[in-house]
Order: C-alpha cells, then structure tokens, then sequence
C-alpha cells in the first residue's frame, strides 16, 4: 500500500535564455522552456507561463485519474484532457483568468463503464491544483466516457 506524506514541497528554478524566454530547471524536466508569445513582442519558441499553467492543471487531473485507475486495476484505451482559459484585458489590473474549462475524454471497455466514471469523479475529487485553484478562478471540469 502506498503511503502517502502529510506535506510535500517542489521547486522549480528559472535562468533567462538572454531573449525573450526561459529555462526551467527541475528534477525530470530536462528541456523545459518557456517564452514570451509572439503577440507580446516575444519570439514563441516556447509555451508561454499560461500555457505551462494549463498544462500543470491538465497534468494534475491525468495522474490523479491514473493514480485512481491503477488502484482500481482497471483498464482504458485512452484518456485525453483539452483545456482552455479565458482571459480578460482589464484596464487598471492588468490581464486576468477569468475562467478555466477542461474537458477530459475517457475511451474504455463498455463492462468498466461504472468504474470509469467513478475514476474520472475521483480525479476532480483530488485533483489538488483544481482544488486549489477553484475558489479563485471560476473552473468548469466535464468528463465523457466513451466506448
């Protein structure tokens, strides 16, 4: 049985690439770079931070469904996350999120269809970074399970 610890603690350094962008420096993440969209004068080599942003949400609502899937021991054919932001150009503040809405698009076999959904709804559940993030940012999770 996994034994899961009261707290945990990640960094991640950042070291300017002397253009328009950056490298991300942490354990397991050996080219990770980030760089300014080309609509804010940057070059777009990279994905910008919102993207990243995303991307951790994403990441976050994939292994907490893996993590559930395994404990379950069950099977899929697929999963596929897609994620977007809306973003709004207030005057006075700057850019704000205003919304966040992923989609999550599970493929599996139709006798696990229970168990499926029973997954997805235990990786909204403990999706920490959803969690954490949803009492600031308006947050929309759908799930589909298709056969």
């Amino acid at each position: 049985m996994v034994q899961f610890k009261k707290n945990l603690r990640y960094q991640v350094d950042l070291s300017w690439d002397g253009e328009s962008g950056g490298f991300v420096g942490c354990e397991n993440c050996d080219d990770l770079k980030v760089d300014v969209p080309r609509e804010f004068t940057g070059l777009g080599r990279s994905p910008c931070p919102d993207q990243l942003f995303l991307a951790s949400i994403g990441g976050c609502l994939l292994t907490t469904f893996l993590h559930f899937k395994g404990r379950f021991k069950i099977d899929v054919v697929d999963v596929n996350i897609s994620i977007f932001e809306d973003i709004t150009l207030i005057r006075s503040e700057g850019y704000r999120i205003r919304s966040v809405k992923a989609a999550m698009c599970v493929k599996g076999k139709p006798g696990d269809a229970d168990i499926i959904k029973r997954c997805t709804e235990l990786a909204k559940d403990y999706c920490h970074i959803t969690k954490s993030i949803e009492g600031c940012i308006p947050l929309d999770v759908s799930v589909e399970v298709i056969f």
